[in-house]
């Protein structure tokens, strides 16, 4: 099961913090910090339509399972925090 780390998240969405979905896999995502993650999903590559304090939260030491469907982005960010993502 390979785990993907994504430290130094910023405030603003960055091609370089996300997820592409090969093919519709069950995730894990795990904020590994003492500060909010947020997520959003897009089915393009252009950055998400939503500021970032306004997408979905995950809070420090939580972690949120989800289903990406092939095609899929995952975008992460939040000032200071860090995640990981489980990818089975």
């Amino acid at each position: 099961m390979p785990t993907t780390h994504y430290d130094q998240l910023s405030e603003t969405w960055q091609a370089g913090k996300r997820h592409t979905a090969a093919a519709d896999q069950d995730i894990l995502l795990t904020n590994t910090s003492s500060y909010t993650v947020y997520f959003e999903i897009t089915t393009t590559d252009d950055l998400p339509g939503i500021h970032v304090r306004k997408a979905h939260p995950v809070h420090a030491g939580q972690s949120t399972p989800m289903q990406l469907k092939a095609g899929e982005r995952l975008w992460l960010a939040g000032k200071g925090a860090s995640a990981s993502l489980l990818v089975p």
